[in-house]
C-alpha cells in the first residue's frame, strides 16, 4: 500500500496546470525581473507558485516552501518544497528545458517527487513506496562506468574556467576521460540521469528546493544523491551543493570535487 497515494495524485495534478501555465507564456515575450540576488523571475513562476499553494493548502495542512512564496520555513514535520520553474534563464531564453517540480519531505526526508516537462509532456513521479516512473512507464539509471560518460556540469563557460575550482573540476573529468555536457535546468539534468540519459550530475548552486523531487524519483531509479562529502542531504534547511550520479560513478564523481574550495 503506498502511504502517499493521495499526496502524489495532488502532486501530479499541479504539475499539470503548473505546466499549462508555463506553456502559456512561453508562446509569449517573457517578461523578466531580478530578484535581489539577480537571478531572474517571471509572471510564469509568480503564478505558479501561487497556484501550489492554493491547491494543496485545500488538501492538506501542511507547510510549503516556494521558491517564490511560501507559507512556512525551513524545519521538521511535513513540508512541501517546490520549484515553479527550475531553469528560468532557460525559460526565458526561449530554451525548452525548464521543469516544474514539487516534492514533500516529512523530517527532512524525500517521501513523494513529481516532475513536469510540459514542453516534451513528460511527467516524473515517485514516493518512497513506489517506483520511479516517467509517464506511468518505469525508468532506472544507466549502468555505464566514468569513462565516456555523459556527464552533466552547470555554469557558463567563463565561470567554468575562470573560477578555479570549476576549471579544476572540469580538468579532472576529462582526466577520467568523461564527456562533459552543459546545458540550463537543474531538474532536466537530474531526471535525465534518472532516465539513464546521463550517467551524472555535479552541482555547486543547485538548491534545495530543486533537488527534494529529484531525490525520490533518482533514488527509486536506482540512483545517488549526496552532498560532496558523499552524505545524505537534510532537506530541513537550506543548502547548495549536490552530487547526482547512476551510483556507479558516484565515487568518481566525489574524487572529482574533492578538496575544491566551492
Amino acid at each position: 500500500m503506498n502511504e502517499f497515494a493521495k499526496e502524489l495524485d495532488v502532486a501530479k495534478k499541479i504539475a499539470r496546470q503548473a505546466g499549462a501555465v508555463m506553456l502559456k507564456y512561453f508562446s509569449d515575450d517573457v517578461v523578466v525581473e531580478r530578484k535581489s540576488d539577480d537571478s531572474p523571475v517571471t509572471q510564469a513562476d509568480i503564478e505558479i507558485n501561487r497556484l501550489v499553494i492554493e491547491e494543496l493548502s485545500k488538501q492538506f495542512n501542511d507547510g510549503i516552501v516556494g521558491e517564490e512564496e511560501s507559507t512556512a520555513e525551513y524545519g521538521m514535520g511535513r513540508r512541501w518544497i517546490c520549484d515553479p520553474i527550475d531553469g528560468t534563464r532557460a525559460f526565458t531564453w526561449g530554451l525548452p528545458t525548464a521543469m516544474f517540480s514539487l516534492g514533500l519531505a516529512v523530517d527532512g526526508i524525500p517521501e513523494v517527487g513529481v516532475a513536469y516537462d510540459p514542453f516534451l509532456d513528460l511527467l516524473y513521479e515517485a514516493t518512497q513506496d513506489s517506483d520511479s516512473l516517467c509517464n506511468g512507464k518505469p525508468i532506472h539509471v544507466s549502468s555505464v562506468g566514468i569513462a565516456g560518460a555523459p556527464i552533466a556540469v552547470s555554469g557558463s563557460p567563463e565561470k567554468l574556467l575562470k573560477n578555479a575550482s570549476q576549471a579544476a573540476l572540469l580538468a579532472r573529468l576529462v582526466e577520467k576521460r568523461a564527456r562533459i555536457v552543459g546545458f540550463s535546468g537543474s531538474v532536466y539534468r537530474a531526471c535525465l540521469v534518472a532516465r539513464g540519459r546521463l550517467a551524472g550530475y555535479v552541482e555547486k548552486n543547485i538548491n534545495t528546493h530543486d533537488l527534494v523531487a529529484v531525490e525520490v524519483i533518482l533514488k527509486k531509479a536506482g540512483g545517488m544523491i549526496t552532498d560532496f562529502e558523499g552524505k545524505q542531504l537534510d532537506y530541513s534547511k537550506a543548502f547548495k551543493g549536490a552530487v547526482i550520479s547512476n551510483s556507479i560513478v558516484h565515487a568518481d564523481l566525489l574524487e572529482c570535487v574533492a578538496g575544491l574550495d566551492w
